[in-house]
């Protein structure tokens, strides 16, 4: 039921994508919010509000489309970046997809990212992902090359990492969420979708904004 609830506002929540760039104070952190796949920056929206006036006052939404490559996203994820002249620690809070394209941003291309809460990401991919047409889906499944580069070329990812994992996750296995070497919170009785609404997400997310 939980988790129906949460799909049913988010829901209401994707059309709400609203500006890119959002200055509500003076920061010299910059904190980007990167939804999951099929969603849009609208999900981030109570999240990204609560944080706003005193943990990040200085936000980036990006927003990409169900197709394409996790390297072309990360790509236009690092020119959002640039735009957003971020000379200070960069901050990104993921859900599930949108964590690797954060990683991808990191380890492959070498962009700024001083901390990463990854929410329900699949780091070692899902099953679900197997047969799927979707060239961007085909590369969530496991043993893809996109995440056997990630594996390679962990070592390069320089940010603090919390992994936080939803216990009911029919999505994304609470394994695959767990990146080797992490902060790991555990929310239990949720699922892959009502973890963007849980307070110990949030909770989480204030503790790594925390530079």
């Amino acid at each position: 039921m939980r988790e129906m609830a949460a799909l049913a506002h988010q829901g209401w929540l994707l059309p709400q994508t609203g500006r890119v760039h959002q200055e509500h104070g003076h920061s010299r952190h910059l904190t980007v919010f990167i939804h999951g796949y099929f969603a849009a920056g609208g999900v981030f929206n109570p999240l990204a509000r609560h944080l706003a006036r005193e943990h990040a006052p200085r936000q980036l939404h990006f927003t990409y489309a169900p197709v394409g490559s996790v390297a072309r996203h990360a790509i236009t994820l690092g020119e959002r970046i640039e735009e957003a002249r971020a000379g200070g620690p960069v901050v990104v809070v993921a859900h599930s997809l949108g964590g690797l394209v954060a990683r991808y941003y990191a380890q492959i291309l070498g962009g700024r990212v001083d901390a990463l809460v990854a929410l329900a990401t699949p780091h070692h991919g899902t099953p679900r992902a197997r047969g799927w047409p979707l060239t961007l889906a085909r590369e969530l499944s496991p043993g893809s090359a996109t995440l056997e580069s990630l594996a390679r070329t962990r070592h390069r990812l320089r940010a603090a990492v919390t992994c936080v994992v939803a216990g009911r996750d029919v999505l994304v296995p609470p394994r695959s969420a767990v990146l080797e070497g992490a902060r790991v919170v555990h929310v239990p009785d949720t699922g892959h979708h009502g973890l963007l609404y849980h307070p110990i997400t949030w909770s989480a997310v204030r503790d790594a904004l925390l530079l």
